[in-house]
């Protein structure tokens, strides 16, 4: 078969008749892959048809030749831990030359760790510039995957982006920061408000002091200037 590139399938399969001086009704066409028009025009596909001449054959007498059994080839569905892979595979192939564009060298390791949970892990020697300050580099890049993820219609699958234990390290940095602010706020009897930080990191906070017999805790703001302000009980 012939092999033909186009912006769409219709235009991949009209420039392969015409090339091979065919009409539709006389070609074998196998569409091999669909266009995508990408993401902010990254991840852009051509569309890619493979096209042959039908071969007219004789007519075979039934009374002397049995037709041969054809084997069909049934192809299983494919089921939603396939299609989350896929989507995951789409996803590194997104954030790879974006990466790149930061000057960061680095290996993408994908995971898909539920139906609705997937992380990729970063490989590099480069860790402190891919998280920056306060872990904003690595959070914007996870918000960009999620956005990226949504788009393809995959807004049930939460991403994760990690790198060097960040994540872990994190937790139990935000952990200690709730424990200190809320003696100050014992302290001072005032509230005290946190730096903005992701919803996931403020989640971090309030589950650590929702037990807290001393303080509550509310978030505050809009995004992506939210925060955790940590006010003392009222006796």
């Amino acid at each position: 078969m012939s092999t033909f590139t186009a912006k769409t399938v219709d235009d991949a399969i009209e420039q392969g008749l015409s090339k091979l001086n065919l009409k539709k009704n006389n070609a074998q066409i196998n569409i091999v892959q669909k266009s995508r028009k990408g993401f902010f025009g990254i991840g852009r596909k051509n569309a890619i048809v493979e096209i042959d001449e039908i071969t007219q054959n004789k007519p075979v007498d039934n009374k002397t030749e049995d037709k041969p059994k054809e084997n069909k080839i049934v192809k299983r569905p494919k089921n939603r831990k396939d299609i989350n892979e896929e989507a995951l595979k789409d996803l590194v192939s997104y954030l790879e030359p974006i990466v790149k564009e930061l000057g960061i060298q680095a290996e993408l390791e994908p995971k898909l760790v539920n139906r609705k949970f997937a992380e990729i892990n970063f490989v590099t020697n480069q860790e402190g510039i891919l998280i920056g300050k306060h872990g904003l580099t690595i959070n914007a890049l996870q918000d960009l995957s999620q956005i990226y993820l949504n788009h393809l219609g995959f807004s049930r699958l939460s991403i994760q982006l990690d790198t060097a234990d960040y994540r872990h390290r994190r937790v139990e940095t935000l952990k200690k920061l709730a424990e200190k602010t809320a003696r100050e706020a014992v302290a001072s009897g005032q509230p005290v408000y946190l730096d903005p930080m992701p919803s996931f990191e403020r989640k971090v906070i309030h589950s650590e002091l929702e037990n807290s017999p001393h303080v509550e805790t509310i978030s505050s703001g809009r995004e992506p200037y939210r925060s955790v302000v940590i006010e003392p009980q009222i006796i």
